[in-house]
């Protein structure tokens, strides 16, 4: 039997066993079993052919994010994770690299997951949402369509790119829930976010349960949401998504 299916059946063993003591376990129940996973960039394909990973050994903060939400729409029946995992990371579901979610906002967008927002106080910005199709024709790639990408990052442009800015933060923080999927806007404007987490509500404080790269981890955050953004001048802002799960 290939090893690597037996590494994930072993791992999905190990979280689907929150099934046995809680029916419905929460994201965050299932988050907190990958911590002290390693941080590891470029988890996934660079190019076509697209292969689909399944590794449970390391994350990037996305990937952290997308076998979490599949765990938790399998529900407890690991036949059913590798569909939930197809269906976070790919547009219709198909493996392949041009459907893949590159932007964040393109995945929270098609799985409807609501994007939780003061009515008063939030922003608008322009992104381009470049970045890809730039990169594939500096390398000039073989293997990659590059006008199927640019076709999708017009798309994005045309939707209204919403977010709560930091001078907004103290209207927005109350909103937020135990597992709302918090990502952080970048200043640059060919990228929407920089980073991605989930809520985590300890007492009257949010911290992050995120795939961290500077401490090379899976870890909830020791500085809140606020102190987090203050120290973290890269971000202008951030959009908090709740997913929707059936049942």
């Amino acid at each position: 039997m290939d090893q690597r299916k037996v590494i994930l059946g072993v791992l999905l063993f190990s979280v689907f066993s929150l099934y046995g003591q809680n029916k419905q376990p929460s994201l965050i129940e299932i988050g907190k079993q990958f911590i002290g996973k390693p941080y590891r960039g470029q988890m996934l394909s660079l190019g076509n052919p697209e292969q689909l990973i399944t590794s449970q050994e390391a994350f990037d903060c996305v990937t952290f994010l997308e076998h979490c939400l599949a765990t938790r729409i399998a529900a407890g029946d690991s036949n059913a994770f590798i569909p939930a995992l197809k269906h976070v990371r790919y547009a219709d579901d198909s493996v392949k690299y041009e459907n893949r979610y590159h932007y964040f906002s393109d995945a929270m967008w098609h799985l409807e997951y609501q994007l939780i927002q003061d009515p008063l106080h939030h922003a608008t910005v322009a992104k381009d949402f470049s970045f890809l199709s730039n990169y594939w024709r500096g390398q000039k790639a073989s293997s990659v369509d590059i006008n199927l990408l640019a076709q999708r990052e017009a798309e994005l442009r045309q939707r209204t790119f919403e977010y709560t800015a930091l001078s907004d933060l103290p209207y927005v923080l109350p909103l937020i829930r135990d597992g709302d999927l918090i990502a952080l806007v970048g200043r640059k404007n060919y990228l929407d976010f920089l980073h991605t987490s989930m809520a985590v509500l300890q007492g009257k404080h949010i911290y992050l349960l995120h795939a961290s790269q500077e401490n090379k981890k899976v870890e909830i955050s020791k500085q809140t949401l606020s102190d987090y953004l203050k120290t973290h001048k890269q971000f202008i802002g951030i959009c908090i998504f709740r997913p929707i799960f059936k049942g």
